[in-house]
């Protein structure tokens, strides 16, 4: 693991929602030190379309990064937004090669798109009985679109960015999901949510041995309340202006810290929230330590585990994921 803070001037990012809220705040962020950004989301509010126009995509431009040496030749630089539904895998597939295209590479992958078990994906709206549900009942493979969003799109991610890393071993990946406190909380009232978000947390925290065997980061991190567009609809008038929460902007500010200060990036789990009250509010970010959950015997894996572990390494070490 590298003492060494990971730098994204010169780098590309892809970030999902970068249509707005959590994913605009950070893709301007992004933007601002210097690294280009791919925007995927369904479409952009008018503060995304801003950027567009604040850091122009240049096809031709001569950049150099800060962790390594100038950049052969001319590369491309700015902001680019590809309309993505992240449930669609053909649409997950056109971005990425989008991004490739236009860009040469792809080092960060952020993915931030997420919704919050809205009447149209929810357990208490089943499928073929609530006329608010969009989830098909005769699907002939079944899949809750919630799920879809907060969960599998970023598994599918994490899969294509893992393959393309482990392909060009020059490039220093960093992966990084927005999941949830919800992912170790518990309520009734979205059990979909709740159940989306925590499969996210444990996926991140299986995937941290990838730092170590291959130089790829890979977190999470769990906000608590944000005040962002997801509180807009009329069935989820959750949070307001009065409330003590993060703003997009707090929130996107720990994301970034968290992609490239070093302590973080082996499977790290960072909660952060707002705490105290407005008249003396401050932003709390800490490690979730979910190892105290283990139980004992997991710390002292037998010889099969630690010889199957082995062989994995040695194989994706080899051949990456096409071993």
């Amino acid at each position: 693991m590298s003492d060494a803070a990971y730098l994204v001037k010169g780098k590309v990012a892809l970030v999902t929602g970068a249509g707005s809220g959590i994913g605009h705040a950070l893709t301007r962020l992004l933007l601002a030190a210097g690294c280009s950004v791919v925007l995927a989301d369904l479409k952009l509010r008018p503060e995304a379309e801003q950027l567009l126009q604040e850091y122009p995509y240049h096809p031709t431009s001569t950049t150099t990064t800060d962790d390594g040496p100038p950049s052969s030749g001319a590369v491309a630089t700015g902001a680019l937004f590809h309309a993505t539904d992240v449930t669609n895998w053909a649409q997950l597939t056109s971005l990425w090669e989008t991004a490739l295209t236009s860009f040469g590479r792809i080092d960060i992958v952020c993915s931030v798109a997420g919704t919050y078990e809205p009447p149209s994906s929810s357990f208490w709206k089943p499928p073929g009985i609530s006329t608010e549900s969009r989830d098909p009942p005769d699907a002939p493979l079944g899949q809750y679109r919630t799920f879809a969003v907060n969960q599998i799109a970023p598994m599918r991610l994490a899969q294509m960015a893992v393959d393309y890393w482990t392909q060009n071993r020059g490039i220093h990946g960093n992966f990084l999901a927005v999941a949830s406190m919800a992912g170790y909380l518990h309520s009734v009232e979205t059990p979909f949510y709740m159940a989306s978000k925590a499969a996210l947390v444990s996926f991140v925290k299986s995937l941290g041995a990838l730092r170590e065997v291959l130089g790829i980061r890979v977190s999470a991190v769990c906000p608590g309340t944000v005040l962002t567009p997801i509180f807009d609809p009329a069935w989820n008038k959750l949070l307001t202006a009065k409330d003590v929460c993060l703003s997009a902007e707090e929130c996107a500010a720990v994301i970034l810290r968290v992609l490239v200060e070093p302590q973080w990036g082996s499977g790290s789990i960072v909660e952060t929230q707002m705490l105290g009250d407005k008249t003396a509010p401050r932003i709390s970010v800490r490690d979730v330590q979910m190892e105290a959950l283990y139980p004992a015997t997991f710390q002292r894996p037998n010889h099969h585990v630690i010889q199957s572990r082995q062989n994995l390494i040695q194989r994706v070490q080899k051949f990456g994921m096409r071993g």
